[in-house]
């Protein structure tokens, strides 16, 4: 199966200063977020939420986000991609990955369609604990 690097989402206490830091001393350029139909709750504020575009796709690059700790709750997950920073990783079959992931007995959190456009995404941790999100086109 296919895969690479989507984005990575870190948490940052401060949106708005971090957004700035990224700017002026990596001197990348901020975007602006773009929210599918099916939004699911997500804080869209410019000091909640922040993206650096990479160029290759809608979304990839660099998030930044303002902790929210009821962002699982409000999304109905098991898991809080707000919370911490996690990775993103895009597949070709997301399908697969779900299957395998019940196979092995570990639970993950579907979002479906809910933060960014013809984006399916997953989240579940490693063995580790550190939170991974999984997505495909649709």
């Amino acid at each position: 199966m296919s895969w690479s690097i989507h984005h990575v989402n870190l948490e940052a206490k401060d949106v708005r200063r971090s957004a700035a830091f990224y700017a002026a001393v990596l001197g990348m350029e901020e975007g602006k977020w773009a929210f599918p139909e099916s939004r699911g709750y997500i804080p869209g504020a410019p000091d909640r939420l922040a993206l650096f575009p990479d160029g290759r796709q809608s979304h990839t690059g660099l998030h930044l986000i303002k902790g929210d700790p009821d962002f699982a709750a409000r999304n109905g997950f098991r898991h809080n991609p707000s919370l911490g920073g996690h990775f993103a990783i895009e597949v070709d079959d997301l399908r697969v990955v779900m299957r395998r992931l019940d196979e092995a007995g570990i639970p993950y959190s579907d979002g479906g369609v809910f933060a960014i456009p013809n984006l399916h995404n997953i989240y579940f941790e490693d063995p580790d604990g550190n939170l991974i999100e999984v997505n495909q086109r649709v």
